[in-house]
């Protein structure tokens, strides 16, 4: 007869036969996944894993990481679901939806509004997750360069993990609108994480950054930030001193240098940025508060109203309402104006633009800020 243990959170013992699995299971990551997301895989943070173990052996496991989203004007607590595995012997138990559903319930339980995930639609559709969000792919080559890539030797340098280096790093990144919030020492190991390389441009018209992967010819820009001027120099130094197949970065479509990428891609396209789970609909909207106000004042709007939204599986209801340049966000006991189960919601709230637009045109105040922005830079996907 088997012994097989109810979904658990890790300790401290687990943790090399955690990794051990993970390893096998990602079995492209060189190094290890320790070393590959270090902000995720902490021997000392060892309550953000969750395992089932079969006979004394740790079979499956799912990772849960706290993060504080900046979103603009306010900031949203989001858990990322990553390191999703189950031992090839093991599959079609199930042991990957008592995880999820025990990391769901911890979520619930800690007042968490917000998970997000990457990973087939599909597969985790059933969970309530959802694609939200956009992210722009730009490619771009030495032919596409608007100008001829030249190196600049003399203003760019390699992040070599010192203090210095590091404050510059923070102070640009610190200036981005939608980001997860870092303090120090998240940011060190962001920078130092293997397989990503980090360039600083340190000339007279402003610093800039770029952050790339630095394991194959085809590389990737997963976080940058700076000057316009200072990121085109990275750029063309990038290309002029690298054996590259192809130069790709992932940027925010409302990222204020996005012009720079597409005035020198080859080409480009946009997909969805990653999949959400709304948890806490007041909490959300709450946080969203900010940038609600914002996205109504800098349309010119002056319409006045109120609309109230709910989650078909909970009771309370958050009533929007709006004016001349205001904005208020609050719960109330009413019947809502429009209940929608969380995949619709995610959708209304942060998908593409011909995500529910029948919907958002229905109400001036919908149409007029959704969808609500966020985003997660590729150095911190878990």
């Amino acid at each position: 007869m088997t012994d097989t243990e109810s979904p658990r959170l890790a300790t401290t013992d687990d943790f090399h036969e955690m990794t051990a699995l993970l390893d096998r299971h990602f079995a492209y990551e060189r190094y290890g996944m320790t070393a590959r997301l270090p902000f995720c895989y902490d021997s000392e943070r060892s309550e953000r894993h969750a395992i089932i173990k079969k006979d004394g052996e740790i079979v499956s496991h799912i990772a849960a990481i706290p993060q504080t989203l900046v979103v603009g004007e306010g900031t949203v607590e989001c858990w990322g679901i990553g390191g999703v595995a189950t031992d090839k012997r093991y599959r079609g138990n199930g042991y990957m939806s008592q995880l999820l559903e025990f990391w769901l319930d911890r979520m619930d339980d800690a007042g968490v509004p917000l998970s997000e995930l990457s990973g087939n639609r599909q597969r985790y559709n059933h969970f309530g997750y959802e694609n939200a969000g956009a992210e722009l792919r730009y490619t771009i080559s030495k032919r596409s360069f608007a100008t001829t890539p030249e190196p600049a030797v003399d203003a760019v340098v390699t992040h070599d993990g010192s203090d210095a280096h590091l404050e510059v790093l923070r102070g640009i990144h610190g200036q981005e609108p939608y980001r997860v919030r870092r303090d120090r020492e998240r940011s060190r190991t962001t920078f130092g994480q293997r397989g990503l390389e980090t360039l600083l441009y340190e000339g007279d018209s402003g610093p800039a950054y770029l952050s790339l992967t630095r394991e194959s010819r085809s590389r990737t820009i997963k976080e940058f930030g700076g000057s316009e001027h200072g990121l085109e120099a990275l750029l063309g130094h990038v290309l002029a001193m690298y054996d590259l197949n192809d130069l790709t970065a992932c940027v925010h479509p409302r990222h204020p240098l996005d012009d720079v990428f597409h005035r020198h891609s080859r080409f480009w396209q946009q997909r969805p940025h990653r999949k959400l789970n709304i948890r806490d609909l007041s909490a959300l909207l709450e946080a969203f508060e900010g940038q609600f106000e914002r996205r109504w004042r800098d349309g010119g709007r002056t319409e006045t109203g109120e609309i109230s939204l709910a989650l078909e599986e909970e009771e309370a209801a958050v009533q929007l309402s709006y004016g001349p340049g205001r904005v208020t966000v609050e719960r109330v006991a009413d019947d809502p104006d429009l209940s929608l189960d969380r995949i619709s919601m995610t959708g209304l709230l942060f998908g593409f633009h011909d995500r529910k637009r029948t919907l958002r045109q229905q109400d001036p105040f919908l149409e007029a800020t959704l969808p609500l922005q966020f985003y997660i830079w590729p150095t911190e996907h878990v």
